[in-house]
Protein backbone atom coordinates (compact mmCIF):
# COMPACT_ATOMS: atom_id res chain seq x y z
CA UNK A 1 0.00 0.00 0.00
CA UNK A 2 2.95 2.09 1.00
CA UNK A 3 4.21 1.91 -2.49
CA UNK A 4 1.17 1.99 -4.41
CA UNK A 5 0.16 5.49 -6.34
CA UNK A 6 -3.03 6.41 -7.65
CA UNK A 7 -3.73 7.49 -11.06
CA UNK A 8 -4.11 10.75 -12.08
CA UNK A 9 -8.06 10.56 -11.95
CA UNK A 10 -7.94 9.27 -8.80
CA UNK A 11 -5.62 11.98 -7.47
CA UNK A 12 -8.11 15.07 -8.83
CA UNK A 13 -10.96 13.33 -6.70
CA UNK A 14 -9.09 13.10 -3.65
CA UNK A 15 -7.58 17.05 -3.90
CA UNK A 16 -11.29 17.23 -4.87
CA UNK A 17 -12.74 15.87 -1.77
CA UNK A 18 -10.46 17.03 0.61
CA UNK A 19 -11.23 20.62 -0.32
CA UNK A 20 -14.91 19.95 0.44
CA UNK A 21 -13.40 18.16 3.95
CA UNK A 22 -11.67 21.51 4.47
CA UNK A 23 -14.37 23.70 3.66
CA UNK A 24 -16.70 21.71 6.10
CA UNK A 25 -14.05 21.52 8.92
CA UNK A 26 -14.22 25.82 8.47
CA UNK A 27 -17.55 25.96 8.18
CA UNK A 28 -18.69 23.62 10.75
CA UNK A 29 -21.13 21.99 8.04
CA UNK A 30 -23.30 18.92 9.69
CA UNK A 31 -23.29 15.19 7.85
CA UNK A 32 -25.30 16.42 5.12
CA UNK A 33 -22.62 17.89 3.28
CA UNK A 34 -22.05 14.81 1.10
CA UNK A 35 -18.27 14.42 0.28
CA UNK A 36 -17.53 12.53 -2.85
CA UNK A 37 -17.29 8.39 -2.81
CA UNK A 38 -14.14 7.37 -2.94
CA UNK A 39 -13.37 4.14 -5.19
CA UNK A 40 -12.23 1.12 -3.73
CA UNK A 41 -9.65 -1.30 -5.32
CA UNK A 42 -8.81 -4.83 -4.00
CA UNK A 43 -5.11 -5.43 -3.61
CA UNK A 44 -2.72 -8.21 -1.66
CA UNK A 45 -2.99 -6.48 1.89
CA UNK A 46 -0.21 -4.94 4.00
CA UNK A 47 1.65 -6.91 6.64
CA UNK A 48 -0.23 -5.23 10.05
CA UNK A 49 -3.83 -5.89 8.77
CA UNK A 50 -5.46 -8.96 8.64
CA UNK A 51 -8.31 -11.11 9.07
CA UNK A 52 -10.04 -13.49 11.55
CA UNK A 53 -10.85 -17.15 11.24
CA UNK A 54 -13.27 -19.69 13.02
CA UNK A 55 -10.71 -22.30 12.46
CA UNK A 56 -13.04 -25.68 12.67
CA UNK A 57 -10.73 -27.68 10.65
CA UNK A 58 -7.42 -25.66 10.32
CA UNK A 59 -4.53 -27.96 8.91
CA UNK A 60 -2.35 -27.74 6.30
CA UNK A 61 -4.61 -26.98 3.73
CA UNK A 62 -5.88 -24.20 5.66
CA UNK A 63 -7.74 -21.83 4.73
CA UNK A 64 -10.44 -23.90 3.04
CA UNK A 65 -14.17 -23.99 3.41
CA UNK A 66 -14.28 -25.31 6.22
CA UNK A 67 -12.78 -22.54 8.23
CA UNK A 68 -14.69 -19.62 8.24
CA UNK A 69 -13.55 -16.47 7.60
CA UNK A 70 -15.10 -13.19 9.42
CA UNK A 71 -13.86 -9.47 9.94
CA UNK A 72 -10.57 -7.81 9.73
CA UNK A 73 -7.55 -6.86 13.43
CA UNK A 74 -4.87 -4.73 13.05
CA UNK A 75 -1.78 -5.18 15.27
CA UNK A 76 -1.49 -2.10 17.44
CA UNK A 77 1.77 -1.92 19.93
CA UNK A 78 1.56 -3.53 23.66
CA UNK A 79 4.04 -4.80 25.78
CA UNK A 80 2.94 -8.48 25.10
CA UNK A 81 3.74 -7.74 21.39
CA UNK A 82 0.77 -9.55 20.74
CA UNK A 83 -2.82 -7.80 20.12
CA UNK A 84 -5.16 -7.09 17.61
CA UNK A 85 -7.51 -4.01 17.76
CA UNK A 86 -10.94 -4.81 15.92
CA UNK A 87 -14.65 -4.11 15.93
CA UNK A 88 -16.31 -5.30 19.53
CA UNK A 89 -19.74 -6.41 17.20
CA UNK A 90 -17.47 -8.70 15.62
CA UNK A 91 -17.29 -10.97 18.65
CA UNK A 92 -20.19 -12.28 21.27
CA UNK A 93 -19.53 -14.20 24.46
CA UNK A 94 -18.95 -17.16 23.12
CA UNK A 95 -16.01 -16.42 21.11
CA UNK A 96 -14.14 -16.03 24.28
CA UNK A 97 -13.88 -20.06 23.69
CA UNK A 98 -13.72 -20.69 20.59
CA UNK A 99 -10.58 -21.75 18.39
CA UNK A 100 -9.94 -18.50 16.65
CA UNK A 101 -6.97 -17.53 14.77
CA UNK A 102 -5.65 -14.33 13.36
CA UNK A 103 -3.95 -14.43 10.08
CA UNK A 104 -1.93 -10.94 8.74
CA UNK A 105 -1.85 -9.93 5.23
CA UNK A 106 -4.41 -13.31 4.07
CA UNK A 107 -4.95 -12.68 0.37
CA UNK A 108 -6.81 -15.01 -2.08
CA UNK A 109 -2.95 -15.81 -3.65
CA UNK A 110 -0.60 -16.16 -0.61
CA UNK A 111 -3.63 -17.21 2.34
CA UNK A 112 -0.56 -17.04 5.43
CA UNK A 113 2.39 -15.13 4.34
CA UNK A 114 3.49 -14.65 7.51
CA UNK A 115 1.67 -17.75 9.41
CA UNK A 116 -1.25 -18.12 11.92
CA UNK A 117 -1.36 -16.63 15.29
CA UNK A 118 -4.17 -18.45 17.77
CA UNK A 119 -6.27 -16.21 19.68
CA UNK A 120 -5.67 -16.98 23.41
CA UNK A 121 -8.72 -17.90 24.79
CA UNK A 122 -10.70 -15.44 27.44
CA UNK A 123 -8.56 -12.80 25.91
CA UNK A 124 -10.96 -10.63 24.17
CA UNK A 125 -11.41 -7.41 25.96
CA UNK A 126 -13.93 -4.93 24.99
CA UNK A 127 -16.02 -2.78 27.34
CA UNK A 128 -18.70 -4.88 29.50
CA UNK A 129 -21.54 -2.62 28.37
CA UNK A 130 -20.99 -4.11 24.62
CA UNK A 131 -22.31 -6.85 25.04
CA UNK A 132 -22.40 -8.60 21.57
CA UNK A 133 -25.62 -9.20 21.49
CA UNK A 134 -27.83 -9.20 18.25
CA UNK A 135 -29.83 -6.69 20.12
CA UNK A 136 -28.38 -3.72 19.44
CA UNK A 137 -30.62 -1.85 22.52
CA UNK A 138 -27.72 -3.64 24.74
CA UNK A 139 -24.90 -2.06 22.75
CA UNK A 140 -23.07 0.90 23.20
CA UNK A 141 -21.81 1.43 20.10
CA UNK A 142 -19.54 4.44 20.84
CA UNK A 143 -17.30 1.48 22.34
CA UNK A 144 -17.59 -0.82 19.23
CA UNK A 145 -13.84 -1.62 19.73
CA UNK A 146 -12.17 -4.87 20.98
CA UNK A 147 -8.74 -6.13 21.41
CA UNK A 148 -7.69 -9.63 21.26
CA UNK A 149 -4.32 -11.32 22.67
CA UNK A 150 -2.67 -13.42 20.39
CA UNK A 151 -0.34 -16.46 20.95
CA UNK A 152 2.82 -17.36 19.25
CA UNK A 153 2.74 -19.17 15.66
CA UNK A 154 3.64 -22.68 15.74
CA UNK A 155 7.61 -21.58 15.83
CA UNK A 156 7.24 -19.60 19.17
CA UNK A 157 7.18 -16.08 17.49
CA UNK A 158 5.09 -13.05 18.51
CA UNK A 159 2.96 -11.58 16.12
CA UNK A 160 4.43 -7.63 16.52
CA UNK A 161 8.18 -9.35 16.28
CA UNK A 162 6.80 -11.01 12.77
CA UNK A 163 4.60 -8.15 11.18
CA UNK A 164 5.27 -4.81 13.09
CA UNK A 165 2.26 -2.78 14.47
CA UNK A 166 0.38 1.01 14.03
CA UNK A 167 0.04 2.81 17.00
CA UNK A 168 -3.15 3.93 18.05
CA UNK A 169 -4.14 7.23 18.16
CA UNK A 170 -7.41 9.03 20.24
CA UNK A 171 -8.74 12.07 19.76
CA UNK A 172 -7.15 13.00 16.74
CA UNK A 173 -10.09 14.57 15.39
CA UNK A 174 -11.70 14.10 11.97
CA UNK A 175 -9.88 16.23 9.59
CA UNK A 176 -7.86 13.37 7.86
CA UNK A 177 -7.09 11.50 5.20
CA UNK A 178 -7.83 7.82 5.33
CA UNK A 179 -6.57 4.44 4.03
CA UNK A 180 -9.42 2.37 5.00
CA UNK A 181 -9.06 -1.23 4.77
CA UNK A 182 -11.68 -4.33 4.96
CA UNK A 183 -12.28 -8.00 4.17
CA UNK A 184 -15.67 -7.77 2.84
CA UNK A 185 -17.87 -11.56 2.07
CA UNK A 186 -17.39 -13.07 -1.22
CA UNK A 187 -19.13 -15.46 -2.66
CA UNK A 188 -18.27 -18.08 -5.20
CA UNK A 189 -19.50 -21.70 -7.17
CA UNK A 190 -22.61 -21.49 -4.00
CA UNK A 191 -20.12 -21.45 -1.17
CA UNK A 192 -18.54 -18.65 1.00
CA UNK A 193 -14.94 -17.84 -0.53
CA UNK A 194 -13.01 -18.68 2.48
CA UNK A 195 -9.79 -16.76 0.55
CA UNK A 196 -10.23 -12.81 -0.41
CA UNK A 197 -8.33 -10.44 -1.14
CA UNK A 198 -8.85 -6.70 1.34
CA UNK A 199 -10.05 -3.73 -0.16
CA UNK A 200 -8.44 -0.63 0.29
CA UNK A 201 -9.67 2.89 -0.07
CA UNK A 202 -8.18 6.43 0.62
CA UNK A 203 -10.95 8.62 1.91
CA UNK A 204 -11.42 11.99 3.89
CA UNK A 205 -12.96 10.81 6.78
CA UNK A 206 -15.92 13.21 8.63
CA UNK A 207 -17.90 13.89 12.21
CA UNK A 208 -21.08 12.27 12.01
CA UNK A 209 -23.78 12.79 14.76
CA UNK A 210 -26.82 11.32 15.52
CA UNK A 211 -29.52 10.64 17.97
CA UNK A 212 -30.76 7.47 19.01
CA UNK A 213 -32.56 5.91 15.84
CA UNK A 214 -34.34 3.23 14.76
CA UNK A 215 -33.29 1.03 11.46
CA UNK A 216 -35.49 -0.09 8.26
CA UNK A 217 -35.70 -2.86 10.58
CA UNK A 218 -37.09 -1.24 13.70
CA UNK A 219 -33.92 -2.26 15.62
CA UNK A 220 -32.92 1.10 18.08
CA UNK A 221 -29.62 2.33 17.73
CA UNK A 222 -27.93 4.33 20.53
CA UNK A 223 -26.66 7.55 18.74
CA UNK A 224 -23.40 9.73 19.00
CA UNK A 225 -20.44 11.09 17.48
CA UNK A 226 -18.88 8.88 14.80
CA UNK A 227 -15.94 8.95 12.23
CA UNK A 228 -17.39 8.39 8.82
CA UNK A 229 -15.78 7.87 5.31
CA UNK A 230 -17.57 6.92 1.99
CA UNK A 231 -15.43 4.20 0.01
CA UNK A 232 -17.29 2.07 -2.37
CA UNK A 233 -18.29 -1.86 -1.60
CA UNK A 234 -17.53 -1.88 1.77
CA UNK A 235 -20.43 -4.82 2.50
CA UNK A 236 -20.42 -7.14 5.18
CA UNK A 237 -17.35 -8.70 6.30
CA UNK A 238 -15.56 -5.54 6.48
CA UNK A 239 -16.24 -4.71 10.16
CA UNK A 240 -13.49 -4.50 12.17
CA UNK A 241 -11.22 -3.45 9.40
CA UNK A 242 -8.33 -0.17 10.39
CA UNK A 243 -9.08 3.67 9.33
CA UNK A 244 -5.57 4.58 9.12
CA UNK A 245 -4.06 8.31 8.60
CA UNK A 246 -2.64 8.48 5.30
CA UNK A 247 -0.63 10.93 3.56
CA UNK A 248 2.36 12.75 4.96
CA UNK A 249 0.88 12.51 8.29
CA UNK A 250 2.27 9.47 10.70
CA UNK A 251 0.61 6.60 10.06
CA UNK A 252 -1.97 6.03 13.28
CA UNK A 253 -5.05 3.44 13.58
CA UNK A 254 -8.13 6.07 14.94
CA UNK A 255 -11.02 3.98 13.84
CA UNK A 256 -12.49 0.51 13.07
CA UNK A 257 -15.13 -0.02 10.97
CA UNK A 258 -18.13 -0.55 13.19
CA UNK A 259 -20.20 1.83 16.15
CA UNK A 260 -22.88 3.43 14.14
CA UNK A 261 -25.08 0.63 12.92
CA UNK A 262 -21.97 -1.94 13.46
CA UNK A 263 -20.57 0.48 10.63
CA UNK A 264 -23.25 1.97 8.12
CA UNK A 265 -26.53 0.95 6.42
CA UNK A 266 -25.13 1.18 3.08
CA UNK A 267 -22.06 -0.35 0.88
CA UNK A 268 -20.61 3.26 0.26
CA UNK A 269 -20.72 4.89 4.13
CA UNK A 270 -18.86 2.93 6.82
CA UNK A 271 -18.85 4.49 10.63
CA UNK A 272 -16.73 3.60 13.57
CA UNK A 273 -16.56 4.55 17.05
CA UNK A 274 -14.62 7.75 17.79
CA UNK A 275 -11.31 6.55 19.27
CA UNK A 276 -11.55 9.24 22.11
CA UNK A 277 -10.84 8.47 26.15
CA UNK A 278 -13.62 5.65 26.03
CA UNK A 279 -11.55 3.78 23.84
CA UNK A 280 -7.98 4.13 25.40
CA UNK A 281 -9.46 3.20 28.62
CA UNK A 282 -9.93 -0.41 26.71
CA UNK A 283 -6.64 -0.25 24.87
CA UNK A 284 -5.17 0.30 28.45
CA UNK A 285 -6.58 -2.07 29.77
CA UNK A 286 -6.00 -5.02 27.21
CA UNK A 287 -2.29 -4.15 27.61
CA UNK A 288 -2.15 -4.68 31.32
CA UNK A 289 -4.31 -7.80 30.04
CA UNK A 290 -7.43 -6.89 32.62
CA UNK A 291 -10.97 -6.59 31.61
CA UNK A 292 -11.88 -2.52 31.68
CA UNK A 293 -14.73 -0.83 34.01
CA UNK A 294 -17.43 -0.28 31.89
CA UNK A 295 -18.43 2.58 30.50
CA UNK A 296 -21.70 4.73 32.42
CA UNK A 297 -24.52 5.46 30.14
CA UNK A 298 -28.03 6.23 30.54
CA UNK A 299 -30.86 3.63 29.98
CA UNK A 300 -31.45 3.66 26.15
CA UNK A 301 -34.49 5.28 25.36
CA UNK A 302 -36.69 5.26 22.59
CA UNK A 303 -37.57 8.46 20.77
CA UNK A 304 -41.04 10.29 20.84
CA UNK A 305 -40.05 12.00 17.50
CA UNK A 306 -41.82 10.60 14.12
CA UNK A 307 -39.52 9.38 11.55
CA UNK A 308 -38.42 11.66 8.36
CA UNK A 309 -41.10 10.62 6.21
CA UNK A 310 -43.73 12.47 8.56
CA UNK A 311 -41.37 15.24 9.20
CA UNK A 312 -41.20 16.08 5.74
CA UNK A 313 -44.77 17.37 6.51
CA UNK A 314 -43.85 20.02 9.35
CA UNK A 315 -44.51 23.27 8.06
CA UNK A 316 -44.27 25.38 11.58
CA UNK A 317 -42.28 24.85 14.12
CA UNK A 318 -42.97 27.34 17.34
CA UNK A 319 -41.14 26.56 20.57
CA UNK A 320 -41.84 27.60 23.87
CA UNK A 321 -42.97 26.63 27.33
CA UNK A 322 -46.74 24.70 26.34
CA UNK A 323 -46.23 21.07 28.52
CA UNK A 324 -47.58 22.09 32.18
CA UNK A 325 -45.02 19.01 33.62
CA UNK A 326 -41.47 18.56 33.01
CA UNK A 327 -39.17 15.82 33.52
CA UNK A 328 -36.30 17.40 34.31
CA UNK A 329 -35.90 19.57 37.39
CA UNK A 330 -35.27 22.72 35.12
CA UNK A 331 -38.10 23.26 32.74
CA UNK A 332 -37.18 22.69 28.57
CA UNK A 333 -38.78 24.64 26.16
CA UNK A 334 -41.47 22.49 24.11
CA UNK A 335 -42.12 21.99 20.02
CA UNK A 336 -45.60 23.02 18.96
CA UNK A 337 -45.68 21.67 15.57
CA UNK A 338 -48.31 22.46 12.61
CA UNK A 339 -48.24 19.56 9.65
CA UNK A 340 -49.67 19.58 6.60
CA UNK A 341 -52.98 18.04 7.64
CA UNK A 342 -53.53 20.77 9.83
CA UNK A 343 -52.99 18.65 12.57
CA UNK A 344 -50.82 20.35 16.22
CA UNK A 345 -48.98 18.48 18.23
CA UNK A 346 -46.80 19.22 20.93
CA UNK A 347 -43.29 17.77 21.93
CA UNK A 348 -42.28 18.13 25.85
CA UNK A 349 -38.66 19.11 26.40
CA UNK A 350 -36.63 16.61 28.09
CA UNK A 351 -33.06 16.65 27.96
CA UNK A 352 -30.24 15.47 26.13
CA UNK A 353 -30.58 11.75 28.48
CA UNK A 354 -34.06 11.23 26.31
CA UNK A 355 -33.49 12.87 22.61
CA UNK A 356 -34.36 16.39 24.09
CA UNK A 357 -38.34 15.26 23.93
CA UNK A 358 -39.86 12.65 26.17
CA UNK A 359 -43.88 12.92 25.15
CA UNK A 360 -45.61 13.27 22.48
CA UNK A 361 -49.80 15.31 22.89
CA UNK A 362 -51.96 15.97 19.98
CA UNK A 363 -53.47 19.39 20.42
CA UNK A 364 -55.76 18.98 17.70
CA UNK A 365 -56.36 16.08 14.92
CA UNK A 366 -55.87 17.00 10.96
CA UNK A 367 -58.34 19.53 10.30
CA UNK A 368 -58.90 21.71 6.88
CA UNK A 369 -58.64 25.09 8.53
CA UNK A 370 -55.41 24.91 10.32
CA UNK A 371 -54.07 23.35 6.98
CA UNK A 372 -55.23 25.53 4.46
CA UNK A 373 -55.27 29.21 6.31
CA UNK A 374 -51.90 28.84 9.06
CA UNK A 375 -50.17 30.72 7.52
CA UNK A 376 -47.29 31.89 9.97
CA UNK A 377 -47.11 30.55 13.62
CA UNK A 378 -44.82 31.86 16.59
CA UNK A 379 -44.91 31.36 20.07
CA UNK A 380 -43.82 33.71 22.79
CA UNK A 381 -45.11 35.16 26.54
CA UNK A 382 -47.38 38.13 24.74
CA UNK A 383 -49.52 37.68 28.16
CA UNK A 384 -46.66 38.12 30.87
CA UNK A 385 -47.93 34.33 32.35
CA UNK A 386 -44.67 33.40 31.79
CA UNK A 387 -46.83 30.40 30.08
CA UNK A 388 -45.90 30.03 26.28
CA UNK A 389 -48.90 31.91 23.84
CA UNK A 390 -49.20 31.50 19.96
CA UNK A 391 -49.43 34.41 17.32
CA UNK A 392 -50.88 32.99 13.98
CA UNK A 393 -51.47 34.70 10.84
CA UNK A 394 -53.94 33.48 8.71
CA UNK A 395 -54.26 33.86 4.71
CA UNK A 396 -57.25 36.52 4.95
CA UNK A 397 -54.73 38.74 6.85
CA UNK A 398 -56.40 38.17 10.42
CA UNK A 399 -54.39 37.58 13.07
CA UNK A 400 -54.83 35.94 16.40
CA UNK A 401 -53.66 35.46 19.67
CA UNK A 402 -54.23 32.20 22.07
CA UNK A 403 -52.71 32.63 25.28
CA UNK A 404 -51.62 30.05 27.46
CA UNK A 405 -51.20 27.04 24.97
CA UNK A 406 -50.50 23.75 26.71
CA UNK A 407 -50.97 20.13 25.87
CA UNK A 408 -54.86 20.50 26.92
CA UNK A 409 -54.83 22.75 23.96
CA UNK A 410 -56.17 26.06 23.29
CA UNK A 411 -57.86 28.65 26.34
CA UNK A 412 -59.08 31.80 24.43
CA UNK A 413 -58.27 33.62 21.71
CA UNK A 414 -58.09 37.36 21.04
CA UNK A 415 -58.06 38.46 17.27
CA UNK A 416 -55.26 41.33 16.99
CA UNK A 417 -56.10 41.95 13.97
CA UNK A 418 -59.33 41.83 11.53
CA UNK A 419 -59.03 40.30 8.22
CA UNK A 420 -57.39 43.10 5.91
CA UNK A 421 -55.01 42.97 2.68
CA UNK A 422 -51.88 44.15 4.53
CA UNK A 423 -51.52 41.20 6.80
CA UNK A 424 -51.87 39.08 3.55
CA UNK A 425 -48.42 40.42 2.66
CA UNK A 426 -46.40 39.39 5.88
CA UNK A 427 -43.67 36.65 4.86
CA UNK A 428 -41.81 35.41 8.29
CA UNK A 429 -42.28 36.34 11.35
CA UNK A 430 -40.34 36.03 14.74
CA UNK A 431 -40.84 36.65 18.80
CA UNK A 432 -38.71 37.62 21.16
CA UNK A 433 -37.43 40.03 23.60
CA UNK A 434 -36.20 43.05 21.65
CA UNK A 435 -35.75 45.86 24.34
CA UNK A 436 -39.42 46.50 25.09
CA UNK A 437 -39.64 44.66 28.64
CA UNK A 438 -39.00 41.61 30.47
CA UNK A 439 -41.50 39.38 28.62
CA UNK A 440 -40.83 37.95 24.93
CA UNK A 441 -43.77 39.50 23.05
CA UNK A 442 -41.55 41.42 20.50
CA UNK A 443 -42.61 40.24 17.17
CA UNK A 444 -40.91 40.84 14.01
CA UNK A 445 -42.40 40.65 10.56
CA UNK A 446 -40.95 40.84 6.94
CA UNK A 447 -43.17 42.03 4.82
CA UNK A 448 -43.57 41.01 0.88
CA UNK A 449 -41.81 44.19 -0.38
CA UNK A 450 -38.62 43.68 2.03
CA UNK A 451 -40.06 46.49 5.04
CA UNK A 452 -39.47 44.92 8.16
CA UNK A 453 -41.67 45.52 11.26
CA UNK A 454 -40.95 45.21 14.66
CA UNK A 455 -44.62 45.36 17.14
CA UNK A 456 -43.00 45.78 20.38
CA UNK A 457 -45.30 44.60 23.56
CA UNK A 458 -47.81 42.68 21.48
CA UNK A 459 -50.37 41.20 23.04
CA UNK A 460 -50.42 44.11 26.07
CA UNK A 461 -54.10 45.58 25.91
CA UNK A 462 -55.02 42.25 23.59
CA UNK A 463 -53.22 44.42 20.41
CA UNK A 464 -50.67 44.90 18.47
CA UNK A 465 -47.26 46.20 20.04
CA UNK A 466 -46.20 49.62 19.00
CA UNK A 467 -44.50 49.74 15.30
CA UNK A 468 -41.17 50.22 14.83
CA UNK A 469 -40.08 50.89 11.33
CA UNK A 470 -36.79 48.62 10.98
CA UNK A 471 -36.20 48.63 7.08
CA UNK A 472 -38.35 50.93 5.10
CA UNK A 473 -39.81 49.38 1.87
CA UNK A 474 -38.35 50.86 -1.70
CA UNK A 475 -34.87 51.06 -0.11
CA UNK A 476 -31.65 48.54 -1.04
CA UNK A 477 -31.57 47.14 1.88
CA UNK A 478 -35.16 46.15 1.89
CA UNK A 479 -34.09 44.55 -1.68
CA UNK A 480 -31.96 42.58 0.46
CA UNK A 481 -34.31 41.50 2.99
CA UNK A 482 -36.74 40.35 0.19
CA UNK A 483 -34.53 37.47 -0.04
CA UNK A 484 -34.85 36.64 4.15
CA UNK A 485 -36.22 33.11 3.92
CA UNK A 486 -36.64 32.22 7.15
CA UNK A 487 -35.91 34.59 10.78
CA UNK A 488 -36.04 33.36 14.04
CA UNK A 489 -34.90 34.75 17.43
CA UNK A 490 -33.30 33.68 20.89
CA UNK A 491 -30.87 34.75 23.44
CA UNK A 492 -27.31 33.92 22.01
CA UNK A 493 -25.48 36.09 23.20
CA UNK A 494 -26.80 35.50 27.30
CA UNK A 495 -27.26 38.85 28.07
CA UNK A 496 -31.47 39.06 27.66
CA UNK A 497 -31.69 41.12 24.60
CA UNK A 498 -32.29 38.63 22.13
CA UNK A 499 -30.75 38.01 18.93
CA UNK A 500 -32.58 37.90 15.58
CA UNK A 501 -31.06 35.29 13.30
CA UNK A 502 -32.08 34.97 9.38
CA UNK A 503 -31.69 32.18 7.09
CA UNK A 504 -31.34 33.89 3.43
CA UNK A 505 -32.59 32.40 -0.05
CA UNK A 506 -29.03 31.56 -1.30
CA UNK A 507 -27.82 29.42 2.33
CA UNK A 508 -26.21 32.41 4.17
CA UNK A 509 -27.18 32.35 7.38
CA UNK A 510 -26.66 35.80 9.56
CA UNK A 511 -26.88 36.58 13.32
CA UNK A 512 -27.82 39.72 14.62
CA UNK A 513 -26.62 40.45 18.42
CA UNK A 514 -28.95 42.66 20.75
CA UNK A 515 -31.70 43.64 18.20
CA UNK A 516 -33.81 46.23 19.37
CA UNK A 517 -35.38 47.39 15.98
CA UNK A 518 -33.73 50.82 16.27
CA UNK A 519 -29.94 52.48 15.27
CA UNK A 520 -27.13 50.44 14.37
CA UNK A 521 -25.57 49.08 17.51
CA UNK A 522 -26.90 45.53 17.23
CA UNK A 523 -24.08 43.82 15.44
CA UNK A 524 -24.08 41.56 12.41
CA UNK A 525 -22.05 37.90 12.63
CA UNK A 526 -22.25 35.21 9.51
CA UNK A 527 -22.94 31.90 11.16
CA UNK A 528 -22.76 30.66 7.24
CA UNK A 529 -21.39 31.92 4.45
CA UNK A 530 -23.85 31.19 1.57
CA UNK A 531 -24.08 27.54 0.53
CA UNK A 532 -26.54 24.89 -1.03
CA UNK A 533 -26.81 23.14 1.86
CA UNK A 534 -28.49 25.51 4.22
CA UNK A 535 -31.03 26.20 1.56
CA UNK A 536 -32.33 22.94 2.62
CA UNK A 537 -33.16 24.24 6.00
CA UNK A 538 -37.19 24.90 5.12
CA UNK A 539 -37.92 25.42 9.20
CA UNK A 540 -35.68 27.55 11.42
CA UNK A 541 -36.84 27.87 15.29
CA UNK A 542 -35.05 29.28 18.23
CA UNK A 543 -35.39 28.15 21.67
CA UNK A 544 -34.04 26.78 24.92
CA UNK A 545 -33.50 22.72 25.15
CA UNK A 546 -30.15 22.69 27.70
CA UNK A 547 -28.77 22.76 30.49
CA UNK A 548 -28.14 26.65 30.49
CA UNK A 549 -30.71 29.47 30.87
CA UNK A 550 -30.56 31.01 27.79
CA UNK A 551 -32.34 30.53 24.51
CA UNK A 552 -29.64 29.46 22.53
CA UNK A 553 -30.65 26.59 20.99
CA UNK A 554 -31.94 26.51 17.09
CA UNK A 555 -33.95 23.42 15.51
CA UNK A 556 -33.93 22.67 12.03
CA UNK A 557 -36.32 20.74 9.55
CA UNK A 558 -34.41 20.13 6.52
CA UNK A 559 -36.43 19.12 3.27
CA UNK A 560 -35.50 15.57 3.42
CA UNK A 561 -37.18 15.21 6.70
CA UNK A 562 -34.38 14.86 8.97
CA UNK A 563 -34.56 17.15 12.47
CA UNK A 564 -31.50 18.72 13.84
CA UNK A 565 -30.84 20.82 17.39
CA UNK A 566 -27.79 22.81 17.52
CA UNK A 567 -26.91 23.34 20.82
CA UNK A 568 -25.43 26.61 22.82
CA UNK A 569 -24.74 28.67 19.88
CA UNK A 570 -23.11 32.38 20.54
CA UNK A 571 -21.98 34.97 18.10
CA UNK A 572 -19.43 32.71 16.41
CA UNK A 573 -21.59 30.03 15.62
CA UNK A 574 -24.97 28.02 15.34
CA UNK A 575 -23.94 25.82 18.00
CA UNK A 576 -23.60 21.89 18.34
CA UNK A 577 -25.28 19.38 16.37
CA UNK A 578 -27.38 17.10 17.16
CA UNK A 579 -29.58 14.96 14.54
CA UNK A 580 -32.79 13.90 16.26
CA UNK A 581 -34.15 12.41 13.27
CA UNK A 582 -31.96 10.81 10.52
CA UNK A 583 -33.09 11.74 7.19
CA UNK A 584 -35.21 10.10 5.05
Amino acid sequence: MAEAKPVEEQQARDALAQKELDQEAHQSEPKRERMLRSPSHTFKGIKEVGTFYWARKAGNDFPDRYDYRFCGGTVVPSPGKNLVVSAAHCFDSSDQNENMIFVPKHSSTDPKPYGMFPIKKGSIVKDPGYTGSKKSEENFTGVDVAFLATQPRSDGKKLEDVVGSIPMGFSTGFKHTMHVIGYPYLYGNGNYKPKQDPLSCTTPMKKFTTANARDSKGRLWRGGTFSEVHCDGYVGGTSGGPFIIAGSESPKVIGVTGGWMTGGHSANTSYSSYFDNDVKRIYEAAKAGEQPVGVKLPPLTDSVLPAAGTWKHAKSIANGYFALGSPVPEDRMDMFVKWSDGELTIYRGAGGNKNYFDKEFKVKGANALWRDHAEQIVAGDFTGDNGSDLIVRWSDGEVTLYPSVDENGFHGEYQLAAPNGTWKHAVVMAAGRFGGNKWQDDLVVRWSDGEVTLYQNTGNDKKLGSEIKVVSPGTSEAGTWKHSAQITAGDYAGDDTWDLVVRWSDGELTHYQDFTGTGSSWGEHQWKAPNSLWKHALVVSGGDFTDNPWSDDTIVRWSDGELTLYANGNASGIGTEHQLVVPA
